[in-house]
């Protein structure tokens, strides 16, 4: 951080958005005194919390009026069950029996987390413990909440109850939240004010709107913008829009429908059936899981995913894509004897670690659950080691994979030191250069900004181009839309919808179950749908070259 100074009002809701490493989560723990009470380095300046420096009182004091949410749900774990978990907190204040009761049941409620309060908080899934760790905050009632990217790992139900809770908090209880993220589409709605960070200084400050009108300053500081503000600004540039640009997809069609004529142009979508071609690289049939407590995660799936896929599975959090993620890389076992499940030919029910890691690479979620070793260059080579590469060979890999991922020159950094997007090119880095046949990862997205993400997918897509298989889980539907061949997506433990991506999301009544929604893009087309725009269209380029080619008719 670089002299930064802000006011937050009481009852204000700030998002604080940037790039990874533009500042965001130290100016979130800055607020919360977890620096400079925790986290030591050189501090100079003040924050003052409803009247409190954070130099001169404990992290005790400062809760009870700050409430915290770290990026890494994990971090707040502290008990056996998740009504445990959200009870620490206000255990710890001393608060009467019957409040703690009250307070518990409003944030497991609020969260969506209620009918699970029995349940291992480790046996949830990402978004699950993301969740909870929102409750675990919300049960304290501090009159500040600060959130550091705290639906990054929801699906599109959770992070729209998530919004709906902190409006009801800040109506109901004149609460202030200080909310960071890089993707401006997560506090659209809900934030008065947008701080934009980039280098550790405050670039933009301002009404939420009005800030996102300044394109070229927000792209260029990593800000993921709404597709349909970019559109619109690309779309000015064309001459075609006149005026401030939209933020959701309800403006901007209103806004594109005056500027289309008023005739029928509509041509059917262009949705075919999911064509498959290859040979089958992974075979599942009749496959169940079901934890501990009778939790039935998956529910029968057969499934065939072919040579040179990239697949995109989708699903609220809880549907299965984890738990079926999982069987496919050998980190589960069936549950029922009858299932069959193999990948390039190896029956992995019986099948050794080592041998199923030559074929399948799993990339976890939270990078850090699969680091080994201090150093980058360790790191790389750990999994060639424990195959039995050769010294020379193992080298010669480690350095292939660090140049293709831009790490050369980092090899003896220690992996602590490198921000989360580093770190996941490193895991990603080690599986790769094993050279299994399916590279499985588990929502690419986490804590990485828009940049980041669409650099590991598109490093995904070149491996899929060199013959590779791809298995993504995501709640990105922007991404989907650019580079998945076929969506899959899960509900309750099965398998809902399959197929191309326009066919998926052309399916808007089914996909509903999944509390995935279309990306943003497809949306606008489908209501456009009876001004000459095809209503299957997937990106903001496909949309600029409809509407030029409409234009090119005469259309003006």
């Amino acid at each position: 951080m670089k002299e930064v100074d802000l006011k937050i009002k009481r009852g204000e809701m700030t998002a604080i958005l940037g790039r990874t490493g533009a500042g965001k989560s130290t100016l979130i723990y800055s607020l919360g005194g977890i620096i400079p009470n925790y986290i030591k380095g050189d501090f100079t300046g003040d924050v003052v919390v409803e009247g409190l420096n954070t130099k001169d009182h404990g992290l005790y004091e400062i809760a009870q009026h700050v409430g915290v949410i770290m990026d890494d749900p994990e971090a707040h774990i502290v008990s056996f069950t998740v009504w445990e978990d959200t009870a620490f907190g206000p255990c710890n204040l001393g608060l009467p029996a019957e409040e703690i009761y009250d307070r518990i049941d409003f944030a497991l409620k609020a969260t969506r987390l209620d009918e699970m309060r029995t349940r291992n908080p480790y046996n949830l899934s990402g978004g699950e413990k993301q969740g909870l760790a929102i409750a675990g905050v919300l049960s304290m009632r501090p009159s500040i909440l600060a959130l550091d990217e705290p639906t990054s790992m929801l699906d599109p139900l959770g992070r729209e109850r998530v919004r709906t809770v902190l409006k009801d908090l800040k109506e109901r209880y004149g609460m202030t939240f200080i909310i960071s993220d890089y993707d401006a589409n997560r506090i659209i709605g809900v934030a008065d004010r947008l701080v934009i960070l980039d280098k550790g200084e405050v670039t933009l400050d301002g009404r939420c709107r009005d800030i996102l009108q300044d394109v070229e300053t927000l792209e260029g500081v990593g800000v993921h913008l709404p597709e349909v503000t970019k559109l619109a600004a690309q779309l000015r540039t064309d001459g075609f829009w006149d005026g401030e640009l939209p933020v959701t997809v309800e403006e901007t069609a209103s806004t594109m429908k005056k500027r289309l004529r008023q005739m029928s142009l509509l041509r059917p979508a262009e949705v075919g059936n999911h064509a498959s071609s290859g040979e089958t690289m992974v075979k599942i049939r009749n496959l169940h899981h079901v934890f501990s407590g009778d939790v039935h995660a998956l529910r029968g799936i057969d499934l065939d995913i072919y040579s040179g896929e990239y697949i995109a599975l989708i699903g609220q959090n809880g549907s299965g894509k984890t738990t079926l993620a999982k069987h496919i890389g050998g980190l589960l076992k069936p549950t029922n004897k009858d299932a069959e499940i193999a990948v390039a030919g190896l029956d992995l029910r019986n099948a050794r670690m080592r041998d199923i890691a030559s074929r399948v690479g799993y990339i976890f979620q939270i990078p850090e659950h699969q680091m080994f070793c201090a150093t980058v260059g360790e790191e790389l080579r750990f999994g060639l080691k424990n195959l039995g590469i050769p010294e020379e060979e193992a080298d010669r890999r480690a350095k292939n994979v660090a140049a293709k991922l831009e790490l050369t020159g980092l090899e003896n950094e220690l992996l602590p030191s490198l921000n989360r997007g580093r770190r996941f090119r490193v895991v990603l880095g080690s599986v790769i250069a094993m050279n299994p046949e399916v590279v499985v990862v588990d929502e690419p997205t986490t804590g990485q900004d828009w940049k980041d993400s669409v650099y590991v997918c598109k490093f995904l897509e070149e491996l899929r181009a060199g013959g590779k298989t791809i298995i993504m889980i995501t709640h990105e539907m922007d991404l989907v839309a650019s580079f998945a061949t076929r969506v899959i997506a899960l509900h309750q433990g099965s398998v809902l919808l399959d197929g191309a991506p326009k066919e998926v999301f052309s399916k808007t009544d089914e996909l509903e179950k999944t509390w995935v929604q279309p990306p943003d893009i497809f949306r606008l087309s489908m209501a456009l749908a009876d001004y000459g725009i095809p209503p299957n269209v997937l990106t903001t380029d496909e949309m600029r070259a409809e509407i030029a080619k409409l234009r090119g008719r005469g259309w003006s």
